[in-house]
């Protein structure tokens, strides 16, 4: 499966939408996209979405922030600072990525060869201040 949505920001709905549907069959979504492209927003909204009433924070620095609210449990990862595999081990990513829990993962190249399971690649592109380009493949 392939889609390219373009969006405006005041559109976000729509493909939160889409993606919240796409959570029904698959657990690990990798958002990739510059820096202000809107992965962390679309992530917040799509949390929402699913029933996640917490207030949902970027994982920049904590690098994991896990939700849970009644049944659902998310796992939105940040490996932006993560360069190599060795501190990919030492945050115990693989226990997440294993787990049947929904995981977001952002900035996800670090992590790309030891994806051989199911994934949803969400690429974010700018267009300009107020639009967006969002390609979404299967892995």
């Amino acid at each position: 499966m392939r889609n390219i949505i373009r969006y405006s920001l005041d559109e976000i709905n729509l493909l939160v939408d889409k993606i919240t549907e796409l959570t029904k069959d698959c657990n690990l979504f990798l958002f990739e996209g510059d820096l202000g492209s809107g992965k962390t927003t679309l992530i917040k909204n799509i949390l929402k979405k699913i029933g996640i009433t917490e207030n949902v924070k970027s994982p920049t620095f904590s690098i994991i922030n896990k939700y849970v609210e009644k049944n659902i449990v998310v796992f939105h990862i940040d490996l932006y600072r993560i360069e190599n595999e060795k501190e990919l081990n030492s945050i115990g990513i693989f226990e997440y990525l294993e787990s049947d829990k929904l995981c977001f993962i952002e900035w996800p190249q670090v992590l790309t060869k030891h994806i051989n399971e199911k994934a949803i690649r969400v690429k974010i592109n700018i267009l300009d201040e107020f639009n967006r380009e969002v390609e979404i493949t299967n892995n």
